[in-house]
């Protein structure tokens, strides 16, 4: 049986390193369940990051099952976007995105990518990212770190309220 990429949707996968099946057109790599233990001690060649094809989903290319997806925000990169198969468990990796969740070390959290738990907890963080940007635009970024440090300083002193109250007394006059 031919695979098919789930990006490409015609193009036929080729075997890769320990297991894996890449596209030869986008790069994108297939990692069977069975493997992800196995490929987690392995160096796989890196592939270019395309991210043309991150925002569609797929078929997987085991069983054509519908995959599901995951939203991984990564620290100074752009979301990533992995689809897992229902029903065999394997994972779609795009171009590139193996790599850069090895270099962040979240791979060893695969398992976790698909849990409530996982997307309420990544909708924190980005929520949290984007207040921070919006406040330390609207202050400017020298005033926002004052601030930063004048809560990190009063957060756990006993005299926290009477300090708050002469900063907005102060501020008022």
């Amino acid at each position: 049986m031919i695979l098919l990429c789930p990006k490409c949707e015609r193009q036929g996968l080729v075997n890769g390193s320990a297991g894996t099946s890449r596209c030869p057109s986008c790069e994108g790599m297939f990692v069977p369940r069975s493997r992800f233990v196995e490929l987690l001690e392995v160096d796989l060649p890196p592939a270019e990051t395309h991210g043309a094809n991150d925002e569609e989903g797929g078929q997987c290319p085991q069983d054509r099952a519908i995959m599901a997806r995951a939203r991984i925000e990564v620290e100074t990169e752009r979301p990533i976007h992995l689809e897992r198969c229902s029903t065999c468990r394997g994972v779609w990796f795009d171009g590139g995105e193996w790599q850069v969740l090895a270099n962040h070390h979240l791979l060893e959290h695969l398992d976790e990518f698909w849990t409530a738990d996982w997307r309420a907890k990544q909708r924190r963080e980005l929520n949290r990212s984007e207040y921070e940007s919006r406040v330390r635009e609207s202050f400017g970024p020298q005033l926002y770190d004052q601030l930063l440090a004048v809560a990190k300083a009063l957060r756990a002193h006993p005299r926290r309220s009477q300090a708050l109250a002469i900063i907005r007394e102060e501020s008022e006059s």
